[in-house]
């Protein structure tokens, strides 16, 4: 039931609530569901999914114009150890192994994360949660019909060398999809952008490898036949989340309204509702859920008075003058707006870890002007990535999280050295894309445009970089030293497995080095980008928004970045993996079936 099919005012049904709008306030229309879920990307498909009970009335409600939010745009992995894949090709996993691992790398990655009070009391139990519900949250939603990739993957773990780490397999892809089987559900996804269709996330290692015209990759997953409208990765996981809910006909979407308010109970001990409003009407429309209110909004890696505010400190972002972070380096939906941390704030709810991000290097994409991912632009052989006074600072094949740590923490010590720069010659810009940039003719177009630099040499290339051409020119010089012997004697660059994973094993005898010596040489900026926030409201073990005192505030829930992150640079999927997971958990706790809660 929409909410113009409902005329009741606020007086007539709103006995028992206490809306604590301040001189704001108005009077609304009224609907009723049983749980509300505020926020469409893979959080909350996956809790709409998964109430499929036929009696329970649920409303989605997304900001968006469109269901999917940043998950769409992403590489829709998920890392989830001891998965169904792993299990039917023979791979070993336990949970037991992966606790030891995630606890590893989160103690070398975010030292003080246990000193923050509540987080730290409750996330053992989210951890125990996340490693037994999450693989049941895979299972369950094969059984509804999703389809994942049934070769495991071949992507390492992050960090290899640490205790636990996996060396295959706790990534799952979602399988390449046929949107048309939507129907006319398809008018919730996004239109059709031509963007190509890549079979799952760790291909485009191998993608990003310039081969003659028509000539495809044996290695890379094979792409489905007969299919009208294919879509992967993120995208395919967001329309087959879509399409379970569509079989389940329980679930209303309402695209285009915005979270206004939470609804209060009259003792204001617990959330009742929420009002919502659309964008273009001034006339909000009060939902009172009698199960709950699950928020699934993101972050606010798209409002830059929060940036400001929280990302100028912390483990990732010792940010200076000089690098003040910019939502334009940002991946994440124009959605992820902050809605979570303001309206949670407003009755008390507490939060943690706001000043950390899902770091990943951006760059402008050189035939668009897009911003785009650059893990794989700066992991490749025949180039360096440099500072602002033309020195190398980290391995460029690291984790991409531990890459934005790198290049804060650059700044921070040096204001001069905050600008970084993807240096590299010909023989990389015939091997390789940067972006969509592929043919000659663009490379010239781009180089017009502004969004390129090159020069025949490195000192003319430092002058258009505007830093000093005998750091640069002594960088390249020794990088070009190391690569004839295949050891980066500094960083250790492509020394581990999942550094050569990143790699071209056609170069030897390291496949993340290649010398930086045919002119003419290109440099192009490097950005300490992001894929969201991982800082948010804090939740126990069933995604229960909790005080600062931590206690529950009841009848609220919250996952993925709405709420504080799990996981940090465990492995691909470390962010989609416990946010599904959350959801899963949320909406299941709400129907009495986690644990034996009724």
């Amino acid at each position: 039931m929409s909410p113009q099919d409902q005329k009741m005012t606020c007086a007539e049904t709103h006995e028992g609530f206490s809306h604590r709008q301040g001189p704001n306030h108005q009077r609304a229309s009224v609907t009723k569901c049983d749980i509300l879920i505020v926020g469409a990307g893979a959080t909350g498909l996956v809790a709409a999914a998964t109430a499929h009970d036929p009696a329970l009335r649920i409303i989605l409600v997304e900001n968006g114009d469109y269901v999917g939010g940043t998950t769409f745009r992403s590489g829709g992995c998920i890392w989830m150890p001891e998965n169904f894949v792993m299990k039917e090709n023979g791979i070993q996993d336990n949970k037991e192994q992966a606790a030891r691992y995630i606890n590893a790398v989160t103690k070398l990655t975010h030292p003080n994360l246990e000193e923050q009070a509540i987080h730290g009391r409750f996330r053992d139990e989210r951890l125990h949660a996340f490693l037994t519900q999450g693989p049941e949250m895979a299972r369950y939603f094969r059984d509804q019909g999703v389809r994942w990739m049934t070769e495991p993957s071949q992507l390492p773990d992050y960090h290899p060398h640490i205790e636990g780490a996996a060396r295959r397999g706790r990534t799952l892809d979602p399988a390449v999809f046929d949107a048309t089987s939507l129907g006319h559900y398809q008018r919730y996804l996004p239109k059709p952008d031509g963007a190509p269709v890549i079979p799952r996330f760790e291909d485009f290692r191998i993608l990003t490898r310039l081969r003659p015209p028509g000539q495809y990759p044996t290695e890379v997953s094979a792409l489905p036949k007969g299919m009208s409208r294919p879509m992967s990765m993120g995208r395919s996981l967001v329309a087959q989340l879509l399409k379970v809910c569509k079989e389940h006909d329980n679930v209303k979407i309402w695209t285009g309204w915005e979270l206004r308010d939470l609804l209060l109970s009259e003792q204001a001990t617990g959330v009742i509702g929420a009002r919502i409003q659309r964008r273009d009407s001034k006339e909000p429309v009060d939902i009172h859920a009698s199960l709950g209110v699950m928020i699934a909004t993101g972050g606010f890696a798209q409002n830059q008075e929060m940036r400001d505010k929280h990302l100028g400190r912390g483990t990732a972002q010792d940010a200076t003058p000089d690098m003040k972070t910019k939502r334009e380096w940002s991946l994440a939906s124009d959605e992820d707006a902050g809605v979570a941390l303001r309206v949670g704030r407003m009755i008390g709810a507490g939060s943690a870890q706001l000043d950390q991000v899902w770091g990943i290097p951006t760059l402008v994409d050189p035939r668009t002007g897009k911003v785009v991912e650059g893990m794989f632009a700066i992991s490749k052989p025949y180039s360096i990535v440099v500072d602002g006074c033309g020195r190398r600072f980290f391995s460029e094949s690291q984790p991409y999280g531990e890459a934005v740590r790198s290049m804060y923490q650059r700044a921070s010590k040096d204001a001069q050295a905050a600008a970084f720069w993807l240096v590299f010659d010909r023989k990389y810009r015939r091997r390789y894309p940067i972006g969509s940039l592929k043919s000659v003719w663009q490379t010239d177009q781009a180089i017009k445009m502004g969004f390129l630099l090159h020069s025949n040499t490195i000192s003319g290339l430092a002058e258009q970089m505007q830093i000093p051409s005998r750091n640069l020119q002594a960088t390249v010089n020794e990088w070009n030293e190391m690569c004839s012997e295949g050891k980066d004697k500094h960083f250790h660059r492509g020394e581990d497995r999942y550094q050569k994973f990143l790699g071209d094993p056609a170069v030897v005898p390291n496949p993340c080095m290649g010398p930086v010596k045919d002119s003419p040489f290109y440099a192009i900026r490097v950005f300490p980008g992001d894929a969201g926030t991982r800082g948010g409201l804090q939740t126990d073990q069933f995604a229960r928004v909790l005080r600062d005192d931590g206690s529950v505030i009841s009848g609220l829930f919250a996952g993925g970045n709405a709420s504080v992150a799990l996981l940090g640079t465990q492995g691909a999927g470390t962010t989609l993996a416990p946010a599904m997971t959350e959801g899963f958990i949320a909406m299941r706790y709400m129907q009495g079936l986690v644990y034996g809660n009724s």
